[in-house]
Order: C-alpha cells, then structure tokens, then sequence
C-alpha cells in the first residue's frame, strides 16, 4: 500500500473497524448518555492537573513508545523521504493505531465490562490483558516468531493499556490516554524514521 492509499483509505478503515462494535452496541443500548462521543470519553478531562494523572500520563506514553519500538516499524520507513513520510507516520501513529485502539479497548470494551458487575479494577485488568493479548498476536504474526521479543511486546502493552485505562477512569476522558498512546507511537516512529 503506498502512503496515499495508507492515508486516504487505510487509516479511515481501521478507525472505522475498531468503531464498529461500540457504536453497534451503543446504537442497539438506547444510546446511553444521548451522544456516542461523549460516551466513548470524548469529553474534557477532569483531574488534569493532578501530579499522579499526569506521571501516569507520561509512563504510559513511554510504555507505549517501547511496544511501538519493539512493534517494528510501519511500511513508510523503508520507502520514500521529507514531509510526506513524516505526516504518513503522524496520521498511522496519532489515527490509525492510537485512535483505534482507544476508541476499542478504553472507550468501549473498559465501559463495558465495568458495566457488567466487574468493578472498575477488574474491567482495567481485563481490557489491558486483551489489548496485551492482542500485541502479542501481532507481533508474532508481523513482525517476529521470536518469543522474547512478543512476550516483552505483551507486558508493554499490558502496563500501558492498565495505565491508559486507569487515565479514563480516573479522568473521565478518554483524551489523555490517546494523547499519551498517540505520542509514543509517533515518537517511536520519528525515531525509527531517523535510525532507518
């Protein structure tokens, strides 16, 4: 896939995917809370400025830059150069992988397995295994069958899927925790664009 077709379609699909499911599910539960943004966190973060908010924030942006540098790099970093590889790897790292992901497993799948009688504490163990789960996957399916390296890539994912799911429960939002996933995927991107 060329970096056009990655931007114009590749990243509307994935985002859309991983959308599927919640607004199903919202649309069939008499949509709760009236708009399915704001049910999925898209609201203003309350507790922002709290030192413990904003070191998990950080951790958990550095978390996620260590699975994406382990994760391998996107197909823009063997081809191409200037500007268009630097928006390629903005739009994939911010869009097509942070923004999926948040919109599935904190805005959705960490809501509603609290809603199942879980508690708060269960359902964030359980969205941050499945997201672990599901990096490891792809790790070994994408990137490497080398099982140190997937093992490290779920524990990473794991912690930072924790943290970013404690940031939407203890804030509200599901912004800080895009923020952090979004920078630390482009962060490691940029780095691998430099070191390629």
């Amino acid at each position: 896939m060329d970096l056009l077709t990655t931007l114009l379609v590749g990243v509307p699909a994935q985002v859309a995917v991983f959308a599927l499911v919640p607004l199903a599910w919202w649309l069939q539960a008499s949509r709760p809370d009236g708009s399915f943004l704001r049910w999925l966190g898209f609201t203003p973060v309350t507790d922002g400025r709290d030192p413990l908010v904003l070191a998990a924030t950080v951790v958990c942006g550095l978390g996620f830059f260590g699975g994406a540098l382990i994760g391998g790099t996107g197909p823009w970093t063997s081809t191409g150069s200037g500007l268009a590889v630097v928006l390629a790897v903005a739009v994939t790292a911010v869009f097509q992988t942070a923004l999926a992901e948040e919109l599935f497993f904190r805005g959705f799948l960490l809501r509603w397995l609290g809603e199942r009688r879980s508690g708060p504490l269960v359902a964030n163990v359980l969205q941050a295994l499945a997201c672990g789960v599901l990096r490891l996957v792809m790790h070994w399916l994408f990137v490497d069958r080398e099982p140190a390296a997937a093992l490290v890539a779920m524990v990473l994912g794991v912690g930072s899927a924790f943290l970013a799911g404690w940031l939407r429960q203890r804030t509200g939002s599901l912004l800080l925790s895009w923020a952090a996933h979004g920078a630390g995927n482009l962060l490691a991107g940029l780095v691998a664009l430099v070191l390629r």
